[in-house]
């Protein structure tokens, strides 16, 4: 998806960054199990995060495998097995790249718009399958992004009504199969994870938004003209903060039954962190590491 949670490594323990890396080697190698290579590129530190979540909430632990791929072709990495949690993250993780390289369709123009509809055929048989898995998954995110889309058109204003409509994508993670209670508390998580990252994106896209003329709720919505966050940061920073306050408040509702403070290491050290580096402009996808897995 985007990537913008992970952990702060430096606050890790070594058992946990462990975890972490087992975890991101495991739904790596579900998608490309499930639905191939190609998949795998777009896999990011988001989906690891859900996969966590949604594996900790599991009675039982996935065993650790140790395994070769493609980015580590000598040495076996330690891969968590795949169970319901990861299985979910890697249907879902295929059915988000789909649906949004249909938006880069929609929103870009020229060679950007023909390399798109170049990944759109690379990835349809995957998505096809994973639509058929998940039908009601797919259809709330195409009803939301379509609805995105019309915002976005009509350029709209807003924080919150942007935000919103992808924030209820979000909450399509969340299965039939959780107790009432727990679906409820999951869905205000990943709607306010949802709605974080769409803010958090605005904001890190604002320069390249304002030189293309693309729609961005932040320009908007505070009238900017320049890629200069400064004036704007204290009333940027309540509104990110709130919805940070409400994901941990939700996390700390749930029957959480292992990874307890390496998912608290990212929703009160690491997303604070990136919200920080996005509104000074110090912000480096994939922590400044060009590699595929980096931490």
């Amino acid at each position: 998806m985007f990537g913008f949670i992970r952990p702060v490594k430096p606050e890790l323990k070594v058992r946990e960054l462990d975890r972490f890396k087992s975890v991101y080697c495991g739904l790596c190698h579900a998608i490309r199990e499930q639905y191939g290579n190609f998949n795998t590129m777009f896999l990011s530190y988001d989906m690891t995060f859900m996969a966590l979540l949604l594996n900790s909430l599991e009675e039982s632990e996935p065993d650790v495998t140790y395994r070769r791929c493609v980015a580590s072709p000598i040495v076996k990495k330690p891969s968590c097995n795949k169970d319901k949690g990861i299985e979910r993250a890697a249907d879902l993780s295929v059915l988000l790249n789909y649906h949004k390289i249909q938006d880069t369709i929609l929103d870009e123009h020229g060679v950007k718009r023909l390399a798109a509809n170049g990944l759109k055929t690379m990835a349809k048989h995957a998505y096809k399958k994973a639509q058929t898995k998940n039908p009601k998954e797919d259809e709330v995110m195409r009803q939301c992004l379509y609805e995105l889309a019309q915002i976005e058109k009509s350029k709209t204003a807003s924080l919150d009504i942007p935000a919103d409509a992808f924030a209820r994508l979000t909450t399509s993670v969340v299965s039939d199969d959780f107790s009432d209670y727990t679906a409820r508390v999951l869905k205000q998580l990943f709607y306010h994870t949802g709605r974080w990252i769409y803010l958090i994106d605005a904001c890190a896209d604002l320069k390249d938004d304002l030189k293309t003329g693309s729609y961005n709720p932040v320009a908007l919505r505070f009238g900017l003209d320049e890629p200069d966050l400064s004036k704007v940061r204290e009333p940027l920073e309540i509104t990110l903060e709130r919805s940070l306050v409400d994901i941990y408040n939700a996390f700390q509702l749930l029957d959480v039954k292992r990874d307890y403070e390496l998912m608290e290491n990212i929703i009160c050290l690491g997303m604070p962190l990136v919200t920080r580096q996005v509104l000074d402009g110090t912000y480096q996808s994939n922590g400044g590491q060009n590699r595929h897995g980096s931490l």
